[in-house]
């Protein structure tokens, strides 16, 4: 192996630790600018957790007794919830969960490099896109839930792998999948696929090269025999030694693939199967699978990323590592790809031909995987370039230097990426002054209703179980995710809306009405900001909410 394809230097050297170091808190400072506590997803992941170890806690609310799909992550991090505070268990777990993300990160990526802190400049400029914005939604520092570990042991297992410890690399795959399936699954059918293909090419090229030294005849027989027998360098060399690998990821992924096929086996009708996939294709997640929701701006902006990445494929200073990362990579926009010619076509979706198979395949999230590598792999073959070049060229011993030294200006643009990434952060739908108020009523509900309490909170609610600490009879942005509760949900959205709507013909929600709500739904309490006005006395009101209680109306007089 010549020197511009070694490694720069192994996780147990001791200079790497600084840098795992630097990597993990700029990883936890980028969190707290882009998704300040609790940040979208915290309170729908934290809150399921808390009832998976209590399940007397918010035992009414739909969402929460709905099946688990992330178990894993509920029985390890989320067993936080059952000794601290929400907020707390919110920290706690982003220390740890981005500790994960930056061990792996750095375990794979040292082995891009040819100088040790690249791995951070890389860090930088992968969070300076991730600022920018992605392509269907998908994140990977901002918050503690499932997929944040899941990428972290990818990449821990991807590093093992490329150092050929495939038991080390199996055990962290068969975590990731745990932690995330469908991330997960995505990322081994990437590296399968990468690794038959780079297989391929090297059997080839071994093959020709023996042709060639029998026509020489120059070659020994025991190198010509090493050529066909076992020169590649590739994970896949040893087809033997695959076995007790395999064995190791399977069974560390079968904690978080059960869960996840009992969702997909459960007992329902074709017709309750098929509309939950419709719902949440196409209107609960449309935002993530249906690529013709996607901006323009994502599409022009990735097909950037993709032309640098391709360009930066072309450039013979790659180490070995980076050239598998990037058939890794390749086999991700394959697959966004293919998600996008299934998922285009005429709208209403049921117009397109094989409309029930494309929708099957779309709730898969065949984007997930290159919306994150493909920044990764721009930001390695961008370092990569740099540190060749601009860091070399430009001697920082001196003042001048130092003052000019790119370093400086990657520094600047982390720290523009920063604000960037603070203003464009989405913790609630609030203004300063409503989000004061929403505080105070949670707060308010927290202390005095009872802890069996069901209760329907306005349509822009945030963070309620996190906040007020009772049940919700339906959120939004709480969707269960078996084929069942996504039906039931839809089905609950649709009757509060048409029975606000229809009740409100008179401009007046009437006792009557609101009792015969209680009886069909079982609510207990209201939180309202603009309904009404009702004929019900609100048991408390601040600026801009009002708290009813339902329960009220039980008496023969009503």
């Amino acid at each position: 192996m010549s020197i511009r394809e070694k490694p720069a230097c192994e996780m147990n050297d001791r200079r790497m630790w600084p840098i795992l170091i630097a990597v993990w808190a700029t990883f936890l400072v980028y969190g707290l600018f882009a998704a300040p506590l609790p940040a979208v997803n915290e309170p729908h992941y934290l809150c399921k957790s808390k009832h998976f170890w209590q399940s007397d806690w918010c035992d009414r609310d739909f969402f929460l007794v709905s099946p688990n799909a992330h178990t894993v992550f509920y029985a390890t991090i989320g067993g936080l919830t059952r000794f601290v505070s929400f907020t707390q268990a919110a920290v706690i777990g982003r220390i740890v969960v981005t500790f994960v993300l930056a061990w792996g990160w750095t375990r794979c990526l040292s082995l891009m490099f040819f100088a040790p802190w690249s791995v951070l400049w890389s860090a930088w400029i992968f969070l300076v896109f991730s600022a920018c914005g992605n392509f269907s939604g998908e994140w990977l520092v901002g918050g503690v839930e499932g997929k944040v570990p899941c990428y972290g042991f990818l990449l821990a297992a991807l590093g093992d792998a490329f150092r050929r410890r495939l038991m080390l690399g199996a055990a962290w795959a068969g975590l990731a999948v745990s932690f995330h399936p469908v991330v997960g699954i995505w990322s081994l059918l990437a590296f399968t696929l990468s690794g038959i293909i780079e297989q391929f090419i090297e059997t080839t090229r071994n093959k020709r090269r023996l042709a060639e030294s029998n026509t020489l005849n120059e070659e020994p027989i025991n190198v010509k025999a090493n050529l066909l027998t076992g020169a590649g360098q590739g994970p896949f060399s040893f087809p033997g030694s695959f076995l007790v690998p395999c064995l190791i990821l399977i069974v560390l992924a079968l904690p978080g693939l059960i869960p996840v096929y009992r969702l997909l086996t459960e007992a329902v009708s074709a017709e309750t199967r098929r509309a939950g996939t419709y719902i949440q294709v196409y209107y609960r997640l449309a935002h993530h699978l249906d690529p013709m929701l996607f901006p323009l701006r994502s599409y022009v902006c990735y097909a950037l990323l993709v032309v640098i990445w391709l360009c930066s494929c072309r450039w013979e200073g790659r180490t070995i590592a980076k050239k598998r990362l990037d058939l890794i990579v390749f086999w991700s926009v394959i697959f966004a790809l293919a998600g996008i010619l299934i998922g285009w076509g005429p709208r209403p979706p049921v117009r397109m031909p094989f409309y029930d198979q494309r929708m099957n395949l779309l709730k898969f999230y065949p984007f997930r995987l290159a919306d994150v590598l493909i920044p990764i792999a721009v930001a390695v073959g961008l370092v990569s370039v740099l540190e060749r070049t601009a860091f070399n060229a430009t001697s920082p011993k001196t003042w001048r230097g130092f003052i000019t030294h790119p370093l400086w200006i990657l520094t600047l643009i982390f720290v523009a990426g920063l604000w960037r990434a603070h203003l464009s952060s989405e913790t609630n739908r609030y203004s300063r002054e409503d989000r004061a108020d929403w505080l105070d009523v949670c707060a308010w509900i927290d202390k005095h209703l009872p802890p069996n309490a069901l209760v329907q909170t306005p349509t822009n609610g945030w963070a309620f179980k996190w906040f007020a600490r009772r049940a919700e009879y339906v959120a939004f942005k709480d969707c269960p995710q078996d084929a069942a509760g996504i039906v039931e949900w839809n089905t609950r959205l649709n009757f509060l809306q048409k029975w606000f709507e229809k009740n409100y013909e008179d401009e007046f929600y009437s006792a009557g009405e609101l009792k015969s709500l209680r009886q069909t739904t079982g609510l207990t309490h209201l939180l309202t900001d603009r309904l009404g006005p009702l004929e019900l006395e609100p048991i408390y009101r601040n600026g801009t909410f009002q708290v009813y209680d339902l329960t009220s109306l039980d008496s023969p007089a009503n």
